[in-house]
Protein backbone atom coordinates (compact mmCIF):
# COMPACT_ATOMS: atom_id res chain seq x y z
CA UNK A 1 0.00 0.00 0.00
CA UNK A 2 1.17 3.71 -1.03
CA UNK A 3 2.81 5.22 1.99
CA UNK A 4 1.27 8.51 1.74
CA UNK A 5 -2.49 6.89 0.89
CA UNK A 6 -1.40 4.80 4.46
CA UNK A 7 -0.15 8.18 6.12
CA UNK A 8 -3.73 9.76 5.28
CA UNK A 9 -5.80 7.21 6.50
CA UNK A 10 -4.14 7.37 10.09
CA UNK A 11 -4.64 11.07 10.44
CA UNK A 12 -8.49 10.91 9.44
CA UNK A 13 -8.61 8.23 12.03
CA UNK A 14 -6.27 10.66 14.85
CA UNK A 15 -8.55 13.69 13.82
CA UNK A 16 -11.72 11.91 14.13
CA UNK A 17 -10.13 10.71 17.46
CA UNK A 18 -9.25 14.21 18.68
CA UNK A 19 -12.88 15.60 17.70
CA UNK A 20 -14.23 12.85 19.75
CA UNK A 21 -12.39 13.46 22.63
CA UNK A 22 -12.80 17.11 22.32
CA UNK A 23 -16.70 16.54 22.52
CA UNK A 24 -17.01 13.88 25.18
CA UNK A 25 -14.45 15.71 27.27
CA UNK A 26 -15.75 19.14 26.75
CA UNK A 27 -19.04 18.06 27.24
CA UNK A 28 -17.40 16.85 30.73
CA UNK A 29 -15.69 19.27 31.44
CA UNK A 30 -18.67 22.04 30.95
CA UNK A 31 -20.30 19.87 34.09
CA UNK A 32 -17.19 20.06 36.18
CA UNK A 33 -16.78 23.84 35.13
CA UNK A 34 -20.10 24.64 37.06
CA UNK A 35 -19.13 23.50 40.00
CA UNK A 36 -15.04 24.34 40.08
CA UNK A 37 -13.40 25.38 37.11
CA UNK A 38 -10.22 24.89 38.49
CA UNK A 39 -11.28 21.01 38.97
CA UNK A 40 -12.05 21.05 35.40
CA UNK A 41 -8.80 22.95 34.31
CA UNK A 42 -6.77 19.87 36.58
CA UNK A 43 -8.96 17.18 35.73
CA UNK A 44 -10.95 16.76 32.52
CA UNK A 45 -8.78 18.84 30.54
CA UNK A 46 -5.48 17.35 31.34
CA UNK A 47 -6.67 14.01 30.79
CA UNK A 48 -8.13 15.29 27.34
CA UNK A 49 -4.59 16.70 26.53
CA UNK A 50 -2.82 13.55 27.81
CA UNK A 51 -5.40 11.22 25.34
CA UNK A 52 -5.16 13.37 22.08
CA UNK A 53 -1.22 13.04 22.52
CA UNK A 54 -1.16 9.43 23.19
CA UNK A 55 -3.58 8.41 20.47
CA UNK A 56 -1.37 10.58 18.02
CA UNK A 57 1.82 8.92 19.03
CA UNK A 58 3.32 12.18 20.48
CA UNK A 59 5.98 12.20 23.22
CA UNK A 60 6.42 15.03 25.45
CA UNK A 61 10.68 15.87 26.50
CA UNK A 62 10.06 18.71 29.71
CA UNK A 63 12.32 20.34 31.41
CA UNK A 64 12.13 23.94 33.91
CA UNK A 65 8.85 22.77 35.00
CA UNK A 66 10.04 24.00 38.52
CA UNK A 67 10.42 27.40 37.40
CA UNK A 68 6.32 27.43 38.08
CA UNK A 69 4.81 27.72 41.12
CA UNK A 70 1.29 27.75 42.30
CA UNK A 71 1.11 31.44 42.42
CA UNK A 72 0.13 34.32 39.60
CA UNK A 73 2.32 33.69 36.78
CA UNK A 74 2.20 34.95 32.88
CA UNK A 75 3.49 32.11 30.71
CA UNK A 76 5.19 33.43 27.14
CA UNK A 77 5.79 30.44 24.51
CA UNK A 78 6.56 31.01 21.00
CA UNK A 79 3.49 29.51 19.13
CA UNK A 80 4.35 26.92 17.27
CA UNK A 81 1.77 24.46 15.96
CA UNK A 82 -1.91 23.21 16.68
CA UNK A 83 -0.61 20.67 19.56
CA UNK A 84 0.52 23.48 21.62
CA UNK A 85 -2.75 23.06 23.72
CA UNK A 86 -2.93 19.77 24.27
CA UNK A 87 0.67 19.68 25.09
CA UNK A 88 0.46 21.69 28.01
CA UNK A 89 -3.60 21.20 28.89
CA UNK A 90 -1.40 17.32 29.55
CA UNK A 91 0.72 17.96 32.18
CA UNK A 92 0.02 21.72 33.92
CA UNK A 93 0.16 21.04 37.66
CA UNK A 94 -1.65 24.31 38.50
CA UNK A 95 -4.78 26.00 37.86
CA UNK A 96 -4.43 27.71 34.40
CA UNK A 97 -5.85 29.87 31.90
CA UNK A 98 -4.90 30.65 28.37
CA UNK A 99 -5.30 34.07 26.07
CA UNK A 100 -7.41 32.48 22.94
CA UNK A 101 -8.61 33.73 19.58
CA UNK A 102 -12.25 34.54 19.67
CA UNK A 103 -13.35 32.81 17.13
CA UNK A 104 -12.66 29.41 19.11
CA UNK A 105 -15.91 30.19 21.10
CA UNK A 106 -17.36 29.22 17.18
CA UNK A 107 -16.52 25.53 17.80
CA UNK A 108 -19.60 23.53 19.01
CA UNK A 109 -18.88 22.08 22.96
CA UNK A 110 -15.15 23.59 22.67
CA UNK A 111 -16.27 27.23 22.93
CA UNK A 112 -18.94 26.65 25.31
CA UNK A 113 -16.08 24.76 27.35
CA UNK A 114 -13.62 27.55 27.43
CA UNK A 115 -15.94 29.98 27.61
CA UNK A 116 -17.37 28.55 31.33
CA UNK A 117 -14.02 27.82 32.47
CA UNK A 118 -13.06 30.94 31.96
CA UNK A 119 -10.29 31.64 28.87
CA UNK A 120 -9.80 35.14 27.54
CA UNK A 121 -10.23 35.97 24.20
CA UNK A 122 -9.35 38.44 21.80
CA UNK A 123 -9.24 39.19 18.17
CA UNK A 124 -7.55 37.24 15.39
CA UNK A 125 -4.34 39.58 15.39
CA UNK A 126 -4.47 39.47 18.86
CA UNK A 127 -5.22 42.73 20.01
CA UNK A 128 -7.94 43.73 22.56
CA UNK A 129 -11.41 44.51 21.21
CA UNK A 130 -13.49 44.47 24.37
CA UNK A 131 -11.66 46.40 27.17
CA UNK A 132 -14.10 44.46 29.38
CA UNK A 133 -11.74 41.67 28.64
CA UNK A 134 -8.68 43.26 29.60
CA UNK A 135 -10.12 44.02 33.28
CA UNK A 136 -11.30 40.57 33.72
CA UNK A 137 -8.39 39.28 32.68
CA UNK A 138 -6.38 42.18 35.44
CA UNK A 139 -8.69 40.76 38.33
CA UNK A 140 -8.25 37.13 37.72
CA UNK A 141 -4.71 36.97 37.71
CA UNK A 142 -4.17 39.13 40.46
CA UNK A 143 -6.16 36.70 42.49
CA UNK A 144 -3.82 33.95 41.70
CA UNK A 145 -4.08 32.43 38.53
CA UNK A 146 -1.74 31.60 35.65
CA UNK A 147 -2.46 32.55 32.26
CA UNK A 148 -0.92 31.18 29.06
CA UNK A 149 0.19 33.92 26.20
CA UNK A 150 1.41 33.68 23.01
CA UNK A 151 3.46 37.62 22.67
CA UNK A 152 3.43 36.98 18.65
CA UNK A 153 0.21 36.57 18.99
CA UNK A 154 -0.52 33.80 16.30
CA UNK A 155 0.86 30.57 15.15
CA UNK A 156 4.35 30.67 13.72
CA UNK A 157 5.22 27.18 12.17
CA UNK A 158 8.58 28.67 10.77
CA UNK A 159 12.25 29.34 12.54
CA UNK A 160 12.73 32.34 14.56
CA UNK A 161 10.10 34.53 15.86
CA UNK A 162 7.51 36.91 14.96
CA UNK A 163 7.52 40.44 16.59
CA UNK A 164 5.94 40.12 20.27
CA UNK A 165 2.77 41.84 20.73
CA UNK A 166 2.63 44.48 23.35
CA UNK A 167 -0.20 43.03 25.01
CA UNK A 168 0.76 40.22 27.14
CA UNK A 169 3.62 42.31 28.65
CA UNK A 170 1.19 45.27 29.31
CA UNK A 171 -1.01 42.87 31.39
CA UNK A 172 2.15 41.41 33.06
CA UNK A 173 3.68 44.81 34.32
CA UNK A 174 -0.25 45.97 35.27
CA UNK A 175 -0.31 43.99 37.67
CA UNK A 176 3.00 43.37 38.32
CA UNK A 177 2.90 40.02 37.56
CA UNK A 178 6.33 37.85 36.42
CA UNK A 179 6.69 35.77 33.17
CA UNK A 180 7.89 32.73 32.26
CA UNK A 181 8.86 32.04 29.14
CA UNK A 182 8.09 28.44 27.70
CA UNK A 183 9.95 27.33 24.45
CA UNK A 184 8.41 25.15 22.20
CA UNK A 185 10.37 23.12 19.54
CA UNK A 186 9.03 20.37 17.38
CA UNK A 187 5.69 20.72 17.48
CA UNK A 188 5.93 22.67 14.29
CA UNK A 189 7.22 18.67 12.88
CA UNK A 190 3.75 16.82 14.08
CA UNK A 191 1.51 19.42 12.15
CA UNK A 192 3.17 20.93 8.91
CA UNK A 193 1.43 24.26 7.92
CA UNK A 194 -1.28 24.07 5.47
CA UNK A 195 -1.55 19.85 5.88
CA UNK A 196 -3.64 17.71 7.96
CA UNK A 197 -0.83 14.54 8.41
CA UNK A 198 -0.46 14.38 12.27
CA UNK A 199 3.32 12.71 11.80
CA UNK A 200 4.13 10.79 15.62
CA UNK A 201 7.23 12.22 17.40
CA UNK A 202 8.50 14.58 20.52
CA UNK A 203 7.93 17.60 21.21
CA UNK A 204 10.50 19.40 23.87
CA UNK A 205 9.14 22.13 26.31
CA UNK A 206 11.88 24.37 28.32
CA UNK A 207 10.26 26.52 31.11
CA UNK A 208 12.79 29.20 31.40
CA UNK A 209 13.20 31.01 34.67
CA UNK A 210 11.06 34.38 35.62
CA UNK A 211 11.74 37.48 34.67
CA UNK A 212 10.93 39.92 37.44
CA UNK A 213 8.83 42.74 35.61
CA UNK A 214 8.61 45.01 38.28
CA UNK A 215 12.60 45.70 37.01
CA UNK A 216 10.48 47.74 34.47
CA UNK A 217 8.75 50.96 34.69
CA UNK A 218 5.20 50.63 34.24
CA UNK A 219 4.57 52.85 31.55
CA UNK A 220 4.92 52.80 27.89
CA UNK A 221 8.57 52.78 27.65
CA UNK A 222 9.26 50.54 30.25
CA UNK A 223 6.64 47.94 28.86
CA UNK A 224 8.18 48.14 25.10
CA UNK A 225 11.80 47.28 27.27
CA UNK A 226 10.21 44.78 28.89
CA UNK A 227 8.69 43.63 25.60
CA UNK A 228 12.01 43.36 24.04
CA UNK A 229 13.94 42.01 26.75
CA UNK A 230 11.49 39.00 26.74
CA UNK A 231 12.13 38.76 22.69
CA UNK A 232 15.71 38.67 23.29
CA UNK A 233 15.60 36.16 25.73
CA UNK A 234 13.25 33.84 23.85
CA UNK A 235 15.69 34.46 20.80
CA UNK A 236 18.83 33.12 22.78
CA UNK A 237 17.07 30.09 23.63
CA UNK A 238 15.73 28.48 20.48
Amino acid sequence: MDINFTSKIISILKWLVIALLTVVFGLLTILVSLFSPKLACLSTVKLWGKLILFFCNIRLNISGIDNLSDKPLVVMYNHKSFFDIFCFSSFMPYDWRAMMKKELLNFPVFGQAVKIMGHYFVARDGSFEDRREVVKMLKKIKNGRIVFIAPEGTRNPNPGLLEFKTGGFFIARKTVTNIVPMIIDGAGDILDKGSLIIKPGTITIRFLKEIDVSAYSSDKDGINDLREGTFKIFNENL
